[in-house]
């Protein structure tokens, strides 16, 4: 499925292939060995628990004009087997699930899908590579979707995870990006993610990085730190993929802060919000998100770390305002 919002490169990309595959002098065996045009995932596209039912799609779209949201979590079956559902708990085809993915369709929005998350059973840990991949494809397919994220806060095996992202990319041209955490400042990323990228390059599979700018230590301004830490992050990517000059390094990345109270101790302000998206602008970084458009309220302003509201005092929507607003 080739998505109406690809962008001009993408479409130059896919031009240049047909115009491949159709040459007069090609073999019969190149013809088949085209590859399909990579679709592009919204810029900006906040997540949102939609298993919850705490966020009002029509309600935030209404506030902030955003259309485009991540849907969290897809995980294996409460039995542990490699069965998707959401939440580990929600069949995929799920009338009420699918109701909100219908506003957001209504919206003229579109939707990325994503698997992993900080708990419960990882596809990625109990499929193979193959069932990996079809796990992938029945996901998509049920959330009318052609953009995926895998958010890797777990162990899991790197070689069948790309393995099964190189297969659904051939297969169907999936927008593929990869999440995951940020050690801190000086860190950049994990040893872990850093696996993960290199297994995925080695692979051939096309892929963002968002990198979760949230829960690592920091002295000083929080909103400095998360823009220092994404510098970091910058330089692990650039030190995978060595064939890539500047500008297309920062245009693989993406960043993504918890709002408000984070598990680990800092605090996203709005303040917070504008540094980094001041940053994110001017490096025209390729997309930016946040956890989660449930906890963008003010409605417990008392430093708690909840799934419904974002531990301080702020107005209603106040962060998916200043989302919306991305350029890129």
């Amino acid at each position: 499925m080739i998505s109406p919002r690809q962008s001009l490169a993408g479409l130059a990309a896919a031009a240049m292939l047909f115009t491949g595959a159709c040459s007069t002098d090609d073999s019969p065996e190149e013809k088949t060995t085209a590859t399909v045009a990579v679709d592009t995932a919204p810029s900006v596209a906040p997540y949102i628990d939609i298993v919850s039912g705490t966020a009002d799609i029509d309600a935030i779209n209404e506030a902030t004009g955003l259309t485009d949201f991540t849907l969290a979590f897809v995980l294996a079956d409460s039995s542990g087997t490699c069965t998707a559902s959401w939440a580990g708990t929600t069949a995929l085809d799920d009338a009420t699930i699918g109701a909100e993915i219908d506003k957001i369709t209504a919206l003229g929005g579109e939707v990325i899908v994503s698997t992993g998350g900080a708990t419960g059973s990882y596809l990625e840990s109990v499929c193979s590579a193959g069932e990996l991949a079809a796990a992938y494809g029945s996901v998509l397919d049920a959330a009318g979707s052609n953009s995926l994220d895998v958010d890797i806060e777990q162990s899991i095996e790197p070689a069948t995870v790309t393995e099964a992202l190189k297969t659904l990319q051939d297969e169907r041209g999936t927008a593929i990006t990869l999440t995951v955490p940020v050690g801190g400042t000086q860190v950049g990323l994990t040893d872990a993610s850093i696996t993960l990228l290199q297994s995925a390059k080695d692979a051939g599979v096309e892929v963002t990085v968002n990198a979760m700018t949230m829960n690592f230590h920091a002295d000083g301004d929080w909103g400095d730190a998360m823009v220092t830490a994404t510098e970091a992050v910058r330089d692990d990517v650039a030190a995978i993929w060595t064939d890539r000059d500047e500008t297309q390094i920062y245009a693989m990345l993406g960043v993504t802060p918890m709002i408000g109270a984070n598990d680990t101790g800092p605090v996203t302000t709005v303040d917070d919000v504008r540094t980094l998206l001041a940053y994110a602008e001017d490096k025209s970084l390729g997309s930016v998100r946040f956890w989660s458009v449930n906890r963008d309220n003010g409605e417990c302003p008392d430093g708690a770390v909840d799934a419904a509201c974002s531990g301080i005092a702020q107005d209603d929507h106040e962060f998916g305002a200043l989302f919306a607003a991305f350029a890129g």
